[in-house]
């Protein structure tokens, strides 16, 4: 699954694994666009000089996750620790850096789904201080998670970023199962969740122009990678709020009916009004992680929010 996805690129063969995942995103009722296409576009942009998108909470997710590492994991020397999609907060490096600062990290992953991101975010978050080895791990989460041969314990993984909630319930799970098969007693996972979401996905004119060319550029990643395929002229970006299922999510519309055909892949036909869904951001309460982490073996350990239930770090650890 290392195969790299840039825009701009010389026409590639995608391996029959990327290949059979897009043909079944795009085939399913709901047609989706895999998370790898978007890490694509934001490991270009760094590429380019560019930046990764932030998250309002940002701030807030660094002064939750260094008070719960002073107060909750206070006696806590990891040797390994594992972060998950770094490029979704700029939180990592810094709970790292305090990590390591403790003087017993000897090995960070720093694990996305693109490999050229994971080779970025490798060097963000082993430079917050660590003198010892660093990995760049590229993967689907949701499917397995590689790390090296005798990567160190105990381990403190850090999934900041409401990296749970850009995934729909079913891909969470998967993404917690995943982490738990790699865990043992006396590791402890660090998660960082959105709690309050806004009535409204209404964004400004200038986050909206952003928004609608990266998650555009996704389709335009899959055209560099294939040859050719989908006119992007045809959709306009939507971004709606799915109250049923607490969660934002962005969409790209078609503006008339049309087929594309995505060479080695399949043949896509879109109504006018159909779409494609290119990401989610699901907000959660402690009840439903907890029984989220009871089902994979983790029990949910403490749950800090700040004043106005905005963002919550929450402490996991395998279940006695």
């Amino acid at each position: 699954m290392a195969h790299s996805l840039a825009p701009g690129s010389e026409r590639s063969t995608l391996s029959p694994e990327i290949a059979g995942e897009l043909r079944d995103a795009l085939g399913r009722r709901q047609k989706e666009l895999p998370a790898r296409w978007l890490a694509a576009v934001d490991a270009a942009g760094l590429r380019n000089g560019g930046a990764l998108p932030i998250h309002e909470h940002e701030s807030l997710e660094r002064e939750l996750g260094l008070a719960l590492l002073r107060d909750q994991l206070p006696a806590v020397h990891p040797r390994g620790v594992v972060c998950i999609q770094p490029s979704a907060s700029s939180a990592n490096p810094t709970l790292a850096g305090a990590l390591c600062q403790r003087g017993s990290v000897t090995s960070i992953g720093a694990v996305e789904v693109d490999p050229g991101l994971a080779v970025e975010m490798n060097e963000r978050v082993a430079s917050s201080g660590i003198c010892g080895s660093s990995s760049a791990v590229a993967c689907d989460c949701t499917i397995e998670l590689p790390l090296p041969d005798r990567f160190p314990r105990p381990r403190v993984y850090l999934c900041l970023g409401n990296v749970l909630g850009a995934r729909t319930a079913v891909g969470a799970v998967r993404l917690l199962r995943v982490l738990r098969t790699t865990m043992t007693p006396g590791d402890n996972l660090i998660l960082g969740l959105e709690a309050r979401q806004s009535a409204t996905a209404q964004l400004s004119d200038e986050e909206f122009e952003a928004s609608a060319s990266r998650h555009l550029g996704a389709l335009g990643v899959v055209n560099s990678a294939v040859g050719d395929g989908f006119d992007l002229s045809r959709f306009e970006f939507r971004a709606a709020v799915d109250v049923v299922n607490r969660r934002i999510e962005t969409h790209l519309v078609a503006r008339r009916a049309h087929e594309v055909e995505v060479p080695g892949v399949c043949a896509v036909r879109l109504r006018k009004g159909e779409s494609i869904r290119t990401s989610v951001r699901c907000v959660f309460e402690r009840n439903r992680v907890a029984a989220m982490l009871a089902g994979v073996g983790l029990a949910l350990r403490n749950w800090t929010s700040d004043a106005e239930g905005r963002y919550v770090v929450a402490l996991a650890a395998p279940a006695v």
